[in-house]
């Protein structure tokens, strides 16, 4: 297949979107009319999941194609290594311009990793040692975009909102020129991530509506569960933050919009053919069994919403079967008949997509690493078929086992009464997962990473790709 015959790509990739809000995936509240666009006339993969619940460990995971036990990349403070080839790589060998305009939390002196060019530049530091209170750029919305999210919840503006602006402007006129070869144009928005504040006719419109999940009071029994809870998340703030997240995808989906139209006018201008995939890292708890962000294997968090369009992909089409962020990249290349990296954990899913093809019943894997009491305790989930498998490493006592497809909020653990089920699902892991070689893996990588947390601090490095927060973006809230 030749260049002018293969198409061009744009891969729209938002932070922290919850599956389930959008109308197309049954949302009875939030408006996203361009997300329901793309998945009446695409397809939609519908039981998709992260290969870990968090930024940096998820990005890495879509773009080498591995788990983050064969990258051992389990932080945000973790990064591919250079000579680590990703399937920007692939699509770069092809002779396409690989292009990153926005987030893709790259960490490090190598803020490429495959692509050619860069075009907008990154909204958090490149470079350890110069995330919380180091981040005086931000003014007052310092440390909301990380633990301190409940600092501020409310409608405004905000360094989030602005950035994303900015990103979109970006595409924007990118997409107005004209360019000699094709294209793989990755869009990165920071939003729906928290902060927690929306356009104030959004906040307010939600604020109105928006209500606490069901398993909100929910008591979580389970220890490292437990402690990520927020005492100060009360029910009142819950309804807040709600409606700023609504609004937040909203404006996300606004913004996709733009790009979506757009892209379809360079298309037509160029006479391309074109694949148009949205996608988010990982989701987000908004409340659900009383947590929010992100880090658990609840489906809020470890979901993610895929949808695909484009040349030759069945319209309206739902993939329901089990699928990973994993399968992105494969899925790519294989559409363009690139050679992706060696080794892969996911599969291409081109066939699934375009034909009638069924896969074989796999395990879809999400892993992640967490602190309990100061020690760190690797957790792992596995989803085949229906049901989904979470165990975490010496607290095999509380592991879980919930029918998704009947239970999808995820409120009765199934584990004791699916002892053949249970015993298939162990035993995968004590074949397959090392959990003493993930944590050991990570304590070495953490000395590494305090080492040039300190060198970050000291060093006078100009962050030359970091965007500059503008003053109007650290105004706080006018409607809380």
């Amino acid at each position: 297949m030749g260049t002018k015959e293969k198409p061009d790509i744009l891969l729209f990739i938002s932070d922290q979107h919850h599956a389930h809000y959008m109308g197309c995936a049954g949302h009875e509240l939030v408006r996203t009319p361009w997300l329901d666009q793309l998945a009446s006339e695409g397809t939609m993969l519908c039981n998709a999941y992260t290969a870990s619940p968090l930024c940096v460990p998820s990005r890495v995971a879509l773009l080498t194609g591995l788990l983050p036990s064969h990258t051992g990349v389990f932080t945000n403070e973790g990064a591919i290594a250079t000579d680590h080839a990703t399937f920007l790589h692939s699509i770069a060998a092809e002779g396409y311009d690989t292009v990153l305009c926005g987030r893709m939390h790259f960490m490090g002196e190598d803020q490429r990793h495959g692509f050619t060019k860069r075009i907008m530049g990154e909204m958090t530091p490149l470079f350890w040692g110069r995330y919380g209170p180091a981040r005086n750029d931000l003014g007052p919305y310092v440390g909301t975009m990380a633990n301190d999210s409940l600092k501020i919840v409310g409608g405004g503006t905000s360094p989030v909102l602005e950035y994303d602006k900015a990103v979109i402007q970006a595409a924007l006129e990118y997409l107005q020129a004209d360019h000699a070869k094709p294209q793989c144009i990755v869009v990165g928005t920071y939003g729906p991530h928290h902060t927690y504040v929306s356009p104030p006719h959004l906040y307010q419109y939600y604020k109105q509506a928006a209500s606490v999940p069901d398993t909100f009071t929910e008591v979580l029994e389970h220890p490292v569960l437990a402690t990520m809870k927020k005492a100060e998340l009360t029910r009142e703030v819950l309804e807040k933050l709600r409606a700023a997240y609504l609004g937040m995808v909203e404006t996300m989906d606004s913004q996709l919009g733009e790009v979506r139209t757009a892209w379809q006018h360079y298309l037509q201008r160029t006479g391309r053919k074109g694949l148009f995939v949205y996608m988010s890292d990982h989701g987000e708890q908004a409340g659900e069994h009383g947590l929010i962000g992100k880090s658990t294997f609840y489906e809020g968090s470890a979901k993610i919403p895929v949808i695909v369009v484009g040349d030759h992909v069945p319209q309206g089409k739902r993939l329901e079967q089990p699928t990973s962020i994993l399968d992105i990249g494969p899925t790519l290349c294989d559409w363009i008949h690139a050679e992706a990296p060696p080794r892969q954990d996911g599969i291409s899913l081109k066939a699934q997509i375009v034909d009638t093809a069924q896969a074989e019943s796999r395990i879809i894997i999400s892993e992640s690493l967490q602190l309990v009491g100061g020690q760190a305790v690797a957790g792992i989930m596995l989803r085949q078929a229906g049901w989904k498998f979470i165990a975490y490493a010496g607290f095999e006592a509380y592991n879980q086992l919930f029918q998704v497809n009947e239970d999808p909020q995820e409120r009765h653990n199934r584990y004791s009464e699916q002892p053949e089920l249970v015993q298939q699902f162990e035993q995968y892991l004590k074949e397959h997962w090392n959990a003493e070689a993930i944590v050991e893996i990570c304590r070495q990588r953490r000395e590494h990473h305090a080492l040039l947390a300190k060198w970050g601090r000291n060093v006078d490095v100009v962050e030359t790709e970091r965007w500059v927060v503008p003053e109007h973006a650290k105004v706080l809230p006018i409607v809380q």
